[in-house]
């Protein structure tokens, strides 16, 4: 079991993160605040953090604990859908507690400079950028935080982000436009299952572990004819781990079904990708999420 599931575990990532001692505490900074300190010891024991005397030093150098604010919004986000399941929530996002879904929109900030380090492996997301012309299609696009971050780093950039809820959208519309980014970002009440733009896109998000898997296996098919050729798709799965106790992977599986995608072997996400065409399939693993990353063949 990831030790960011246990309940405490996440309390005090998101106390740590909100509160300003996170940032501090892994640039190298003391811990003077005693329950910081409890917080901190608490993770060292978690294998997140190393102490060395009076100072810590972070152990699991993900994404995902780089910035305080990002992974305190995380942390929080995965307590909130604990007590929403544990109150009768219904599987997936119905975009009623907007508090939840704000918090879990500015945890995926991240996922904008995971993106940004792996254009350099797909070299016509690379060309269309330096070309000024490059369009991304973010599905189950939420606030808008990936389009956002990946707007930000590159001007040129412009993007279409899909969902399914009109409250998820609403929140969306109002912080991309904060953000200044209402004139590169279309927002659409649109199921990927039923996107039938031909040939618009350079690469593509497609998050399994928030699309039910009918739509899901839709729209790795649909977003295959909207991206262009030689164009790609990353696809972050909610898979169970092989290795691990029976127990660790039950936590997965329960996790998959609450996110509303539900689990997905690997193999089988890979076969679903081979079917639709895509081709040079990749698997990266970030801290314990795995993505594939596939192209769309070249004309000819």
């Amino acid at each position: 079991m990831d030790p960011t599931d246990h309940v405490m575990v996440g309390a005090a990532l998101a106390r740590l993160g909100f509160n300003g001692s996170w940032d501090r505490l892994i640039a190298g900074g003391g811990v003077s605040d005693l329950l910081d300190r409890a917080d901190a010891d608490l993770l060292v024991a978690a294998a997140i953090l190393t102490a060395h005397g009076d100072r810590y030093r972070l152990l699991r150098d993900e994404p995902p604990f780089r910035d305080g604010t990002t992974m305190a919004n995380g942390a929080l986000a995965y307590l909130q859908r604990a007590v929403q399941h544990a109150e009768g929530g219904s599987a997936g996002w119905d975009g009623q507690d907007p508090d939840l879904v704000l918090r879990q929109g500015r945890s995926s900030a991240r996922i904008a400079g995971v993106l940004a380090e792996w254009v350099v492996r797909m070299p016509a997301v690379e060309a269309a950028l330096h070309a000024g012309q490059c369009r991304f299609l973010d599905v189950g696009v939420g606030i808008g935080a990936i389009s956002s971050g990946l707007c930000q780093r590159y001007p040129s950039l412009t993007s279409v982000g899909l969902d399914v809820v009109p409250e998820v959208l609403a929140l969306a519309d109002q912080e991309i436009s904060a953000a200044g980014l209402a004139d590169r970002i279309e927002l659409r009440q649109e199921s990927v299952a039923d996107l039938t733009d031909d040939r618009e896109y350079d690469f593509a998000w497609l998050p399994q572990p928030f699309i039910p898997r009918q739509p899901f296996e839709a729209g790795v098919r649909r977003v295959f004819e909207a991206v262009r050729p030689d164009g790609w798709v990353v696809v972050p799965l909610m898979t169970p781990p092989a290795l691990e106790s029976a127990f660790e992977r039950a936590v997965v599986i329960h996790a998959a079904h609450v996110l509303g995608g539900g689990p997905i072997e690997v193999h089988e996400a890979v076969e679903l990708l081979e079917q639709a065409g895509w081709v040079d399939i990749a698997q990266e693993d970030v801290g314990v999420q795995v993505c594939l990353l596939a192209r769309r063949p070249a004309l000819g």
